[in-house]
């Protein structure tokens, strides 16, 4: 690509991204148009500023204006091509390939100047509005203030000695100082209080303006001094030349360019403070401080061809300080004496001279101001120049505690900054992700401070600090996970441990109410011989282990998530039994949570816990059972609730896979049936309602009292690193792993007969998933094989006495159906024959007619409404229907489509009916 094409193609795609390509190639600009800062290119302070306008435009007093190819030209000594390069290298523009079409070339040439045109009018007609708005906010103010001010002697001055000068005046005793431009409108202003505070108004157009303390009938002479009390110490040293206020170093280069254009046979004089310094005295960053004074002086006098005069002295100080200090008549002879023209030296190659003879480029970052990371926190540090020293000053502001920007960050859809910190009173770091659209805004602020960082309350300076979060520190880019369990190759544990070595670095951005409870006491090798050795032979407690093991497996192998609720009356060892098993992975009493709460938030809790064990409290301690009922499905579908986003659309759904352990008095059916509904088949296949067996090997110890003791013990004291060491075992055997659990699963599908219902044999897969994670874990436990075995088939054994072999589903369906008919079915079905004036009925559900024999079962011709609403309530009714058919206790219609019949003729009229056949239980009630 030729340089020509080079450079219009960076400029077209660097518009409007100019802040940006700067920011990556280490240039710092500020944020507002309006706002003055620190050159980027020569260091002076506030003469800088970035307009932007799409195109990267700036002004700085002394190195004048450009756009932003410009500006790294200067900031890196390089010409126009190389500068396109380097920004080129940002926007991701390969300029080593050679544009081989012609035609298509040119095109795109003409398409990036209409482009950079429309850019171009753009900017210019913002610059214009901008310009215009400011210009009118100055105006109005200048006039609000000049309407208050009378003509009068200043205390700030009369303090210096300098009486008889009258200027305007403010209430309060400040002087306001009005800057006229080459058309003699007021262009800029300022205040001078009497302690000598100054501030320039806003929308002030200063550059290039003055302000004349004098004006003689003849200007054959002009002194230009900094500020008022300077320019008016040289109107006592030289009354009859006339006398112009510049206001700062950074304007007396334009202000001198303008009186040589008004008065171009006078001679100028610059009148400029020293800031002084030791030769070769670094500032705090190790580097030389510089003269700014007498660098601007010199620029203004090589501009016009002047004479320029410093204050000779050995410290910081302007020709008023030399006044004060010495008097009018030493300060006269001292500003004749110290006249000298620059002799046209060039400012950008200028040199000090420091100790040794060696010379060094002034530096230009000396006054530059800049954020500072420390050990005790994030500063944002401003240099200033002591004007009775000479020394340069920093003025510090705390922005927040220590804080370190180590990363970004992805996950599918949104960017993250990885920030790491030590809130304060913690023993460990905090590693978190936070949305890159919440840096700077409200709740980035809030996340930060909830997570222990101090963060200023002045705004500017928490956009300093947002600035700097989004430019400074590592770009090495992390996988943020909202979920635990396998992620890149590695195992994120619920307190965002990783164990293994992930594909890339990952951060889990989620966190469980449990997560303190990951702790490790002792070795994987004194859990097996403490606590696996008591819990050896005791089949509910291996069981448990099962599934703790089972956990980080499901995961590899591709399966569901499940759980177990052990029941039996209290002291049976429930509560042990789930410890035992927590202790796998830390502080069992501190990892253990609660059915006491909402579905939502055990969702989140089960995010927080994918392809990892969720040991909850007993049920019945002070559960609803309605939100158990409601917690137990949502647990185990894997999916959260679809919930729509405050910025449009829908967030993304929480996805996991858990095993559960549970614990309580009764089973799961039970409970949820003491608020008056039924568990859902669905349910009961994933929590598994498992009678608890005691312990019946209490191995050296006397009773089971002393073995649950013993237990107790041993796992308070070891536990966490057996838990760690499995999933170690996992990551680095995951074929072995897939291999174990198809092995397993083929196994239980030989040994469950297949007349058993589809729920046996979808919850002897999980049974296998047990067993295979109990004979893998023996890695971990040390038990032998056959004994893995028994307690997964006993536990499995105990299921089903309790589920039965058929579908619990259709188990459920005719025990409802059967309670209706026994609660209802002589007081709402009318007798057959049947006659509403002898035998009124309410809310008649049907007509009832006996068989002709004793053991002949009642026919219920049943109305629709009353199946479908009633009957089948909590159920679709033609499925309900369907088992009732298959079951024998409903007679289908002999066409074979639909399950309604007509009834026999009652009172000459047939009724569209289901007809059940079934026996109530008890004697029939006489009518």
């Amino acid at each position: 690509m030729r340089n020509y094409d080079l450079i219009r193609e960076t400029t077209s795609a660097a518009a409007n991204r100019w802040p940006m390509v700067l920011g990556q190639l280490g240039i710092d600009v500020p944020r507002s148009p309006r706002q003055h800062a620190p050159c980027p290119a020569c260091g002076g302070k506030d003469r800088f500023r970035f307009d932007d306008q799409g195109r990267g435009s700036f002004f700085c007093n002394q190195c004048g204006a450009g756009d932003g190819l410009d500006l790294i030209q200067k900031v890196n000594q390089c010409d126009t091509t190389e500068a396109a390069r380097m920004a080129a290298d940002v926007l991701g523009i390969d300029y080593r390939v050679t544009e081989i079409d012609q035609k298509a070339a040119s095109q795109r040439r003409q398409q990036l100047d209409e482009q950079r045109h429309q850019h171009e009018q753009e900017r210019q007609q913002k610059e214009a509005a901008e310009a215009e708005q400011r210009r009118a906010s100055f105006v109005s103010h200048y006039r609000s203030l000049t309407e208050q001010t009378t003509p009068g002697e200043s205390e700030y001055l009369i303090a210096k000695g300098l009486d008889g000068f009258t200027l305007p005046c403010l209430p309060d005793g400040s002087i306001l100082l009005s800057l006229v431009d080459e058309s003699g409108d007021v262009a800029a202003a300022q205040t001078i209080t009497p302690q000598g505070e100054k501030k320039v108004l806003y929308g002030s157009a200063k550059r290039g303006a003055w302000h004349l303390v004098n004006q003689p009938h003849e200007v054959s002479e002009i002194i230009i001094g900094e500020g008022l009390a300077t320019t008016l110490t040289a109107h006592l040293i030289r009354p009859t030349a006339l006398a112009v206020v510049a206001l700062d170093a950074g304007n007396l280069p334009p202000v001198a360019e303008s009186m040589r254009q008004r008065y171009p046979e006078a001679s100028i004089i610059i009148a400029g403070d020293n800031d002084w310094h030791e030769p070769g005295e670094l500032d705090d960053n190790g580097k030389p401080k510089v003269n700014g004074g007498k660098i601007f002086a010199e620029k203004a006098a090589e501009a016009v061809n002047g004479a320029i005069s410093l204050p000779p002295t050995s410290y910081k100080a302007d020709w008023d300080d030399y006044r004060q200090q010495n008097g009018l008549d030493n300060a006269t002879r001292a500003f004749n004496d110290s006249l000298y023209q620059p002799q046209g030296k060039s400012m950008g190659a200028q040199l000090e001279v420091i100790e040794g003879g060696k010379t060094t480029a002034p530096d230009r970052d000396a006054l530059k101001p800049r954020i500072e990371s420390r050990k005790d926190g994030v500063y944002w540090v401003e240099p200033n120049t002591d004007k009775q020293t000479g020394e340069i000053i920093n003025r510090e502001s705390w922005l927040c505690s220590p804080l370190q920007v180590i990363g970004t960050g992805r996950d599918d859809k949104d960017q993250f900054l990885i920030l790491r910190w030590q809130a304060w009173g913690s023993d460990s770091e905090t590693t978190q992700a936070i949305p890159l659209a919440d840096i700077g805004e409200r709740e980035g602020w809030r996340t930060l401070k909830a997570g222990g960082v101090n963060v200023t309350t002045k705004s500017g300076l928490r956009a300093i600090l947002a600035d700097w979060l989004q430019r400074n520190g590592s770009r090495e880019v992390w996988r943020v996970a909202h979920a635990t369990g396998w992620q890149c190759g590695a195992y994120i544990m619920p307190d965002g441990v990783i164990i293994g070595t992930p594909d890339k670095p990952v951060l889990f951005n989620g966190r469980s109410s449990a997560a303190a409870g990951y702790t490790c006491r002792g070795s994987a090798e004194s859990w097996r011989n403490n606590v696996g050795a008591l819990v050896a032979g005791n089949y509910s407690m291996m069981t448990g282990v099962a599934a703790a093991l089972a956990a980080p497996l499901i995961g590899l192998a591709g399966a569901d998530g499940f759980g177990i609720h052990f029941y039996e009356q209290s002291s049976a060892g429930k509560t042990t039994t789930a410890n035992v098993a927590s202790s796998l992975y830390g502080n069992p009493d501190q990892l253990r949570l609660t059915w006491y709460g909402t579905a939502l938030g055990l969702a989140n809790e089960a995010a927080a816990h994918n392809d990892a064990l969720m040991p909850l409290d007993e049920v019945g301690q002070g559960a609803d059972p309605v939100s158990v009922s409601q917690s137990a499905y949502a647990l185990f579908n894997g999916v959260g609730k679809l919930q729509g986003a405050k910025e449009g659309g829908n967030r993304d759904l929480k996805r996991w896979r858990t095993v559960a352990i549970s614990t309580g008095e009764m089973d799961l059916e039970t409970f949820i049936a003491m608020a008056g509904r039924k568990a859902k088949a669905g349910q009961l296949v994933r929590l598994l309602n498992i009678p608890l067996s005691k312990a019946v090997r209490f191995h050296q110890h006397a009773n089971g009292k002393q073995h649950a003791d013993a237990l107790k013990d041993a796992y308070q004291n070891h536990h966490g690193a057996a838990g760690r060491e499995w999933i170690t075992w996992l990551a680095s055997n995951q074929q072995q792993t897939a291999e174990a659990v198809r092995e397993a699963e083929a196994r239980w599908r030989g040994l469950i007969p297949a007349e058993y219902g589809e729920q046996v044999h979808r919850v002897g897969a999980r049974f296998a998933i047990l067993e295979a994670a109990l004979l893998l874990g023996r890695v971990i436990t040390g038990w032998d094989e056959q004994t893995c075995r028994d307690a997964v088939q006993h536990s499995y054994n105990a299921w089903v006495r309790e589920f039965g072999t058929g579908n619990k589903e259709h188990q459920q369906i005719i025990a409802q159906c059967e309670a209706f008919l026994n609660a209802n079915g002589y007081s709402r079905f009318a007798p057959f024959p049947y006659d509403p004036q002898s035998l009124p009925i309410r809310e008649m559900a049907g007509f009832r007619a006996s068989g002709n024999h004793e053991d002949d079962p009642i026919i219920f011709y049943t109305f629709p409404a009353t199946f479908e609403q009633e009957i089948a309530s909590g159920f679709n009714p033609k499925q309900f229907a369907r088992v009732l058919v298959e079951s024998g206790m409903m007679t289908p219609p002999a066409s074979g489509r639909g399950f309604q019949r007509k009834s026999p003729r009652i009172n000459k009229r047939q009724y569209n009916v289901y007809v059940i056949q079934y026996r109530p239980d008890g004697e029939a009630e006489e009518e």
